[in-house]
C-alpha cells in the first residue's frame, strides 16, 4: 500500500471516529430528552389511572416515570399523592418534599407539601411552605394556597392568622367559594355570628347548598337564637343530603 493511500485511509478513520464521538454526545443528549418526554407521558398516565382509582396501575406508571427521570417534580408529586391515598405517610412525605426541593420556589409543589404537613399536625412547618407558595409570582392560583393556609391556621387554633389568609384570598376573588365558607366558619368560631351568617349567605349564592354549609348555617342560626331559620337549615340538610355525615350526626343528636 502506498504512503498516500495509507494516509488517506488513516484520515478517513480519524474522521469516522470523530464523527462517532460527536454523534455519541448528540445521542446522549437526545436520549436524556427522550427519557424526560417518556417520563412525562408515564406521569400523565399515572395521573389518569389515579383519578380512575386504579392505584396499582398508577403505581407502576409513576415508578417507571421516576426510573426514566428521577428529577421530575411532577412524577414525585403523583407518587406522593398515591402514597398519601394508601396512608403510606413516610413515603408520601419523601416524595412531597422531593417535589418541593426540585421546584424550590414553585407555588404548586410547596402548597402540596404544606397541605401534607398540615394534615400531620405539623403546623409551623406547613405555614413556612405555604409562605413560599404564596410568594411565587408565577403561581396562577395563589388564592388556593391562601385558603389552605387559612384552613390550616384554623386547625392550629390561630383564628386571627386564619382570617388574615382568607381575607387575602377574598381580596383576590371576592366570590371565591372555597374562601367564603371557611371565613364563615372562622367568624362563627370567634363569636361574630352576624358576619358569619353574611359570609355563609354569600357562599350559597355562589356555590349553592352543600352539606357543610347547611350544617354551619344551622349552628349559626342556633347561636343567633333564630329558631325558625335553624329549623329551615335542619330540614334542608336532612332533605337534600340525607346520607351525609352531617345529616347522620344531626339525627344522632335528636
Amino acid at each position: 500500500m502506498t504512503k498516500p493511500l495509507c494516509a488517506a485511509l488513516l484520515l478517513a478513520a480519524i474522521i469516522a471516529l470523530a464523527g462517532c464521538a460527536g454523534g455519541s454526545g448528540f445521542a446522549r443528549s437526545s436520549a436524556s430528552e427522550r427519557n424526560q418526554q417518556a417520563a412525562k407521558l408515564q406521569t400523565q398516565l399515572a395521573q389518569e389511572y389515579f383519578r380512575k382509582g386504579q392505584l396499582d396501575v398508577a403505581r407502576d406508571r409513576v415508578k417507571r416515570a421516576l426510573e426514566l427521570d428521577p428529577g421530575s417534580s411532577d412524577a414525585h408529586t403523583v407518587a406522593a399523592l398515591l402514597h398519601d391515598q394508601i396512608a403510606d405517610y413516610p413515603q408520601a412525605e419523601i416524595h412531597y418534599r422531593r417535589a418541593a426541593e426540585l421546584k424550590a420556589k414553585d407555588g404548586g409543589a410547596n402548597n402540596n407539601y404544606a397541605n401534607f404537613l398540615c394534615s400531620r399536625a405539623r403546623y409551623d412547618e406547613a405555614d413556612a411552605y405555604f409562605q413560599i407558595a404564596i410568594a411565587d409570582p408565577y403561581y396562577r392560583t395563589p388564592e388556593v394556597a391562601l385558603v389552605n393556609a387559612g384552613t390550616c391556621a384554623q386547625r392550629a387554633g390561630r383564628p386571627e392568622a386564619a382570617e388574615q389568609y382568607l381575607r387575602r384570598a377574598l381580596d383576590r376573588d371576592p366570590n371565591y367559594a372555597a374562601a367564603l365558607l371557611p371565613m364563615a366558619r372562622s367568624l362563627m368560631a370567634s363569636g361574630d355570628h352576624l358576619r358569619a351568617r353574611a359570609f355563609l349567605q354569600r357562599h350559597e349564592s355562589v356555590a349553592g347548598p352543600t352539606a357543610d354549609a347547611l350544617a354551619l348555617g344551622l349552628e349559626i342560626e342556633e347561636a343567633l337564637g333564630d329558631r325558625r331559620a335553624a329549623a329551615e337549615y335542619r330540614k334542608r340538610l336532612l332533605d337534600q343530603f340525607p346520607r351525609s355525615q352531617q345529616a347522620r350526626s344531626l339525627e344522632e343528636r335528636q
